[in-house]
Order: C-alpha cells, then sequence, then structure tokens
C-alpha cells in the first residue's frame, strides 16, 4: 500500500493518550502526550501504575485504567466512559500548554525561541486539538 494516504476522521483523539501525573485527578501534574496507548504504557515504568502516581485519559476524554502484566509491563486494562473526561483532559492540557509557555518566554528572553504574535499576548490554543498540537507528543 505505498503512496496511500488514508484520511483521519475525529476517532483520531481516542487513540492519542493524555498522561497526568499527580495524585488529584482534578490537579494537572507533569502531563504527557502520547500517539497511542501502546506509546503511553511503553514509557511508563510498572512502579508507577503499582504506586498509583497518576491517572491516564483518552484525547476523547475516556477513562484508560492501567495494569501490570505478568512480565511487569503497563498495559491497558479497561477503557471506558468518563462524564467530565473531556473538560479535565482539556484542564490537564492548558495547565501543560501554560508551562510550555513559560518556557519558551524565557528562552525567547536568553535569545533561544522567538515567540508568536498569540504567544506574545498571552493567547493559547483552546480546543484539545489545539492543545494537542502547541504542546507536542512525547515520543
Amino acid at each position: 500500500m505505498a503512496g496511500t494516504i488514508v484520511v483521519m476522521t475525529n476517532d483520531w483523539l481516542a487513540d492519542i493518550v493524555i498522561v497526568n501525573e499527580s495524585r488529584d485527578e482534578a490537579t494537572a501534574g507533569d502531563v504527557s502526550v502520547f500517539r497511542s496507548a501502546g506509546e503511553a504504557c511503553n514509557c511508563l515504568e510498572h512502579w508507577w501504575v503499582d504506586r498509583s502516581e497518576g491517572f491516564a485519559f483518552t484525547a476523547a476524554g475516556h477513562r484508560l485504567t492501567l495494569g501490570v502484566d505478568e512480565e511487569r509491563r503497563v498495559i491497558v486494562t479497561r477503557q471506558q466512559d468518563a462524564p467530565a473526561g473531556t473538560e479535565l483532559v482539556r484542564g490537564w492540557l492548558r495547565a501543560q500548554a501554560a508551562a510550555v509557555l513559560d518556557v519558551r518566554r524565557s528562552r525567547a528572553r536568553e535569545g533561544k525561541a522567538t515567540l508568536s504574535r498569540s504567544e506574545e499576548q498571552g493567547l493559547l490554543p483552546t480546543s484539545v486539538e489545539g492543545l494537542i498540537a502547541y504542546i507536542g507528543f512525547n515520543t
């Protein structure tokens, strides 16, 4: 199938995984964005799951329950709807985008980055898609 392009639909948000390293689900901690559950699981350590160090959702707002298999690899054991999942994820992403902006402003003061007009005004994307684009993926 070389050269074939398949266009994604809006379902692509269900493939993206947002991991929030925080003891409180409502509080954004260290937020990471992954292209897939497999990539997120590969980056997480079994102890992170065992110690309940954080939470994972899809970008579409579905809660992921993580577990550890017999070889001590992190796996997704369940995916379920979360009534406020989309807003929760958007809040995590907003917090991470604000942190990215802070770093970019600092780097700009050092002459190591050039801010966009929106960044200069402190304006960040508002949609989940826009926030993901601004933050970028972990891998």
